[in-house]
């Protein structure tokens, strides 16, 4: 039976990270996963492709919705999400033999397996049909299995009409009308993607709030921005039942329990995902996942059971490609005491690539007053900003918040073009401790949207003068 200094179970970014970090420190690492191809969800189902989708949403819209005087462009009506997806197949080929290679530069092996826990250090492998292949032992496991999306056994998936987030990008046809169940992230993109194509779609969203761990001035610009594309949206809507409609023309109907009734060419069911915890053998070792499938972890990335670790989709929130990359990192530096970043990493940057983007950092104004911090802001609009204007975009915002007393950066949330890009100038200033005077003293290119950050400096410092101005409050 082979032993390694560290298994993982799962090679999406979570896990593909935690073992190149583990084998960077001369750790021999084996890698067990269950699908033909590594790169889990973010390169194969979900990030990348769905991204290149939303390239290709943005470039259709701008020719059919910004029409130039002159310039007339005509899209066919039969062109499939398969030929908006070329480009995909190209990244995605690319993604794959990158993350080979690296694989293979630090003598990591894979194995293509369903992995099992026999006990706490020993891992079986079975094969797709179930039948052994053989085990190993480790000294340090990680779970990386991440998560799929939910599927309920009443709403009938066919991949004809009823789509998940995993099959929703093999659609058969570009559909007259789409229904999306779900107003997470991933349901507010694919619902502005497809709008942008020209589908006319509804956003059924079962909370009373739209995002609702979003800056709610960020969120109140975006659902303009959703209304203007076209989307109906609706809060505090679950469906009911969803069944086919017969006929030639395919079609299902979604009636919600408050009675409202939907036909549609397409149904998209986004309402959470679940972690892939299933038949790992979790009860071999005293592991029980929640209700959704997740793991709890410590600080540390450790499960109850200390040299096992979890990491990834498969402990739930934020669920992030860049945050599932750095728990991979971490965990492995805490279980070899390798020096680097241990900073939690719901403290790195959010995006959220719907049309238009949004993207934030650090602390929400709800937040701030939930922990009785006194705070400024400072706003940057983008039709104050000649590149705004440049580009089209004047509803867009970068809202940055500064704590009262000392003016540090405590927050910086966006919306409009290349909100995920300019974050970081935010995260960047955030990390260094930088004043509301540092941001607005620095040099920008001009014209460009990065000078919106030397705007909203200046605003709060103008509305810490108006404060000061105004004096302490009246006291009976």
């Amino acid at each position: 039976m082979p032993h390694y200094d560290v298994i993982v179970i799962g090679c999406g970014p979570a896990g593909e990270r935690a073992a190149i970090q583990a084998a960077r420190a001369g750790k021999q690492v084996a890698v067990i996963e269950r699908q033909n191809v590594v790169g889990g969800t973010r390169v194969n189902w979900g990030t990348i492709p769905s991204k290149t989708l939303r390239e290709s949403a943005l470039f259709v819209h701008s020719l059919t919705r910004n029409k130039l005087e002159g310039i007339r462009c005509e899209i066919s009506d039969q062109i499939t999400v398969d030929d908006f997806m070329y480009r995909e197949r190209v990244v995605v080929g690319r993604e794959l033999e990158i993350i080979n290679d690296s694989l293979e530069r630090y003598c990591i092996e894979v194995f293509r397996a369903h992995a099992r826990f026999t006990d706490a250090h020993t891992v079986a492998l079975r094969d797709s049909d179930g039948g052994a292949q053989s085990s190993m032992t480790g000294d340090v496991i990680v779970i990386a299995s991440g998560s799929s999306p939910n599927r309920p056994p009443d709403v009938p998936f066919d991949g004809e009409t009823v789509f998940d987030s995993n099959t929703i990008l093999h659609l058969p046809r570009i559909p007259r009308t789409m229904l999306v169940l779900g107003a997470g992230v991933i349901g507010v993109e694919f619902a502005s993607i497809f709008a942008a194509l020209g589908i006319q779609v509804t956003l059924l969203d079962t909370r009373d709030l739209l995002l609702p761990f979003l800056d709610r001035e960020i969120v109140a610009i975006l659902e303009r921005e959703l209304s203007t594309l076209g989307i109906t949206t609706m809060h505090g809507e679950r469906y009911g039942s969803v069944q086919q409609l017969p006929g030639g023309r395919p079609q299902v109907r979604c009636t919600t329990r408050s009675g409202k009734v939907f036909d549609t060419d397409a149904l998209l069911y986004c309402v959470g995902r679940d972690g892939n915890t299933k038949d790992l053998g979790l009860e071999a070792i005293g592991l029980e996942p929640n209700e959704y499938g997740l793991l709890q972890v410590n600080e540390n990335y450790q499960t109850a059971v200390s040299h096992i670790y979890a990491v990834g989709d498969v402990i739930g929130y934020p669920a992030l490609a860049s945050t599932s990359m750095e728990q991979g990192r971490q965990a492995m530096r805490h279980a070899f005491n390798i020096p680097g970043l241990t900073s939690k990493t719901e403290v790195l940057p959010f995006a959220v690539y719907s049309i238009p983007e949004v993207s934030y950092i650090g602390e929400t104004e709800e937040g701030l007053k939930r922990l009785g911090v006194e705070y400024l802001t400072g706003r940057g609009n983008y039709d104050m900003n000649p590149r705004g204007q440049i580009i089209g975009d004047t509803e867009g915002l970068l809202k940055l918040l500064f704590e009262a007393n000392s003016l540090k950066l405590v927050g910086a949330h966006m919306i409009g073009q290349g909100a995920s890009e300019l974050i970081h100038i935010g995260q960047a200033f955030l990390r260094a401790g930088a004043t509301a005077p540092q941001i607005a003293e620095t040099m920008y290119n001009y014209p460009t949207l990065s000078d919106l950050y030397r705007h909203a400096a200046l605003k709060a410092m103008q509305a810490l003068r108006r404060r000061n101005a105004a004096g302490p409050p009246a006291t009976s």
